[in-house]
């Protein structure tokens, strides 16, 4: 035990007594040509940043595989040069081609901007050797991230002898900042090196969203930008049912100020959006609702600040728009999104407001209010949340809720405190909850065995034997869920034991064994199941997975069985199967399957195939395995060129059929969008 203590603090006092790091960036007068080779003349000009710190996979250590950084800027745009050794370059892993994909599973390089050097708040941009983009939103000190925000930047890799280099181009129309002559801003850099499974960090941080513990970059003196004003019209051809149809809408996005920003839409069109992937619904006679998490662009950006315990607002809830409004942004230190959105098919109406205050050093208090209306009946919600730290990693996050509904009278109100925190060695948390017997919220997202329940949980998770012979770590644990219908008899309990070892090969073997009480009415269970999971190239995105799962469920035998991998035939097309089956008693059984093939053309082209087919649900069958009974088939085939910009072409193919209705859709989409920036 003591080892193990020394193990978790011994880094965190080599890292605090580390002097912050500084960068001064060099005003340039010839910008580079990105074309992710560091020969321009500019590079030669910049003061090269050279002292990483190793995170994984000895944190402190010296690094082995050395990273060196430029930094440039001008009027416009501010740049950044890599290069990166590598004594593997054979070795290194190149596979994610898609936008916003996840390009942290390949070799890979992020920045991060503090603009504000708050200290709280940081964009973060990251890329890959086929030049594949991920951007997003550092909030609260990592506390949240927004993954949906987008920027228009661009980026550039190649192979070198000794590695590889990437250049970067960032415009400063992109990023709020403050209006003065002389900019200081937070910064760091983190590089993902897989060959060696080594992570390394500017500033010496165990977690990259830390943004509290980044660097300081200097030198930057930039005029105040200009607002900017935007318009996306957009034109699109439809072809269904032997008919063509013709539609068109806009968007329209402004600057109020450096910090906010409006954005209207008008007869939006989704066509380009990858329909879900199917899924089983495995509660008790299906009466949870599945959660999907939204696709559309609209209501995406700035979505993050809307993610609390209890999910009052629910985007999935609108289906087809006619118009809607969206402010977002900050006002000093206060985090604000407004948005209003009516529908066309159910004609309702959805409303939200959501306001977050900075407090102290990385304590926020905020207020949700969200409403729905639809002809004479509406659903309406209201909650506080405040989050404030409360030792070393861990956070202390609340959040309680009100409702007020139609013809709805009693108890309305639910409630969340937790603790929770963790480093890239342990983790845990305890959480504690209810749910009032009459708390509804028709635009909100609460599973249905949630009301009428107060409970509590907790989790815990360590990694032991690190760097151990064959082993890279052992990771173990557990957690557990007391639920209970208020003022009555208890409805959940459940304990889990997990354990994951990953060998220096980079394999990894999972077991896991759960045994749980339910209580539906009269109807009680005594569930239990264990698990078995294997898994290549941990860490990365080109291997083989699968996973088995058996025991007893709802007094039946259960057998879950599911087996996915990844491959690149070639560089930058990627091919990812994945199939799942289910077993309940003896003949019962439901299967599902789909392949996601990606190819990025260009750098400006791509292209995306999705196929999935499931079977009826309980299929009757004596067979271990049987591919009758197919109830849905689906295809999705889209083709996208960016012009530039926001300037963008889509030509889309959907293809449905219903085996059980006997129904087929074959839907052919042109989309054109082009934008106007003044």
């Amino acid at each position: 035990m003591l080892k193990t203590l020394l193990l978790v603090l011994i880094p965190s006092i080599v890292f605090s007594q580390v002097q912050e790091p500084v960068v001064n960036v060099v005003r340039i007068t010839t910008p580079p040509i990105i074309d992710g080779k560091l020969n321009d003349s500019c590079w030669q000009d910049c003061n090269p940043v050279t002292d990483f710190y190793m995170v994984e996979p000895n944190p402190g250590a010296p690094v082995t595989q050395p990273t060196i950084v430029y930094v440039c800027y001008n009027d416009e745009n501010i740049y950044f040069g890599i290069h990166m050794s590598e004594d593997k370059p054979d070795a290194i892993q190149a596979t994610v081609t898609q936008r916003d994909g996840g390009v942290y599973m390949d070799d890979s390089f992020e920045l991060m901007l503090d603009t504000y050097c708050d200290r709280r708040n940081a964009y973060y941009f990251m890329s890959n050797l086929l030049g594949a983009k991920l951007d997003g939103r550092i909030i609260d000190d990592g506390r949240n991230v927004d993954e949906t925000w987008d920027a228009h930047w661009q980026t550039k890799s190649h192979l070198v002898e000794d590695g590889w280099e990437m250049e970067i181009r960032i415009p400063f129309s992109e990023l709020n900042f403050p209006h003065v002559d002389s900019l200081i801003w937070g910064i760091n850099f983190w590089r993902i090196e897989r060959p060696n499974w080594e992570s390394t960090s500017l500033s010496p941080i165990q977690l990259w969203c830390k943004v509290s513990k980044y660097g300081t970059l200097t030198g930057l003196s930039i005029k105040s930008k200009i607002k900017r004003f935007e318009l996306l019209p957009y034109a699109a051809a439809r072809y269904e049912q032997d008919s063509l149809s013709l539609r068109g809408g806009i968007d329209f996005e402004y600057d109020v100020t450096s910090d906010l920003i409006f954005n209207a839409t008008m007869f939006p069109d989704f066509a380009q959006i990858e329909a879900d992937p199917y899924r089983f619904n495995l509660s008790y006679e299906q009466g949870e609702e599945l959660y999907y998490p939204e696709k559309r662009p609209f209501f995406l950006e700035g979505s993050s600040i809307l993610r609390t315990p209890i999910q009052l607002f629910y985007t999935r809830r609108m289906n087809e728009i006619l118009c809607g409004g969206k402010l977002y942004g900050k006002i000093k230190s206060t985090e604000v999104l407004a948005l209003d959105v009516q529908t066309e098919d159910t004609n309702e109406n959805f409303s939200v407001l959501r306001v977050k205050q900075e407090l102290f050093t990385t304590t926020t208090l905020g207020a949700l209010i969200t409403h729905k209306q639809r002809s004479d009946t509406s659903s309406q919600a209201a909650s506080i949340d405040l989050n404030h730290p409360v030792y070393g990693p861990f956070l202390l996050t609340s959040q309680f809720a009100s409702t007020r509904n139609t013809g709805v009278s009693g108890d309305q109100l639910a409630g969340h405190v937790g603790i929770e925190g963790e480093t890239s060695t342990y983790g845990g948390g305890v959480i504690a909850g209810r749910f009032g017997p009459d708390f509804r919220i028709d635009q909100g997202f609460i599973p249905a065995y949630d009301i009428n329940k107060q409970g509590f949980s907790g989790y815990a998770w360590q990694r032991i034997l690190r760097d151990k012979g064959i082993s890279k770590w052992l990771e173990v644990g557990a957690n557990f869920d007391i639920i209970q219908e208020i003022g009555d008899k208890l409805a959940v309990s459940s304990i889990e034991f997990r354990s994951n070892f990953v060998m220096s090969n980079k394999w990894r073997i999972g077991i896991n064994g759960e045994r749980n009480y339910e209580r539906y009415g009269d109807n009680e269970f005594k569930n239990r199941f264990v698990g078995f999971s294997i898994e290549s190239n941990v860490g990365g995105m080109a291997g083989i997975a699968s996973s088995y799962r058996f025991g007893r469920l709802y007094d039946s035998s259960f057998k879950f069985f599911h087996f996915g991998f990844l491959i690149q035939p070639i560089q930058r097309i990627t091919v990812f199967p994945y199939f799942q089956t289910v077993r309940i008693g003896e003949t019962k059984w439901q299967w599902l399957t789909n392949t996601r093939i990606s190819y990025k053309a260009t750098d400006k082209a791509f292209f995306r195939i999705f196929l999935q087919a499931d079977s009826e649900t309980n299929n009757e069958v004596e067979e271990t395995f049987s591919f009758n009974d197919i109830e849905n088939l689906n295809n999705n085939f889209l083709f996208g060129y960016e012009f530039a910009p926001g300037t963008i072409f889509y030509l889309v193919y959907n293809y449905s059929q219903s085996f059980t209705d006997e129904t087929v859709d074959n839907i052919f989409v042109a989309k054109f969008t082009y934008s106007f920036q003044f």
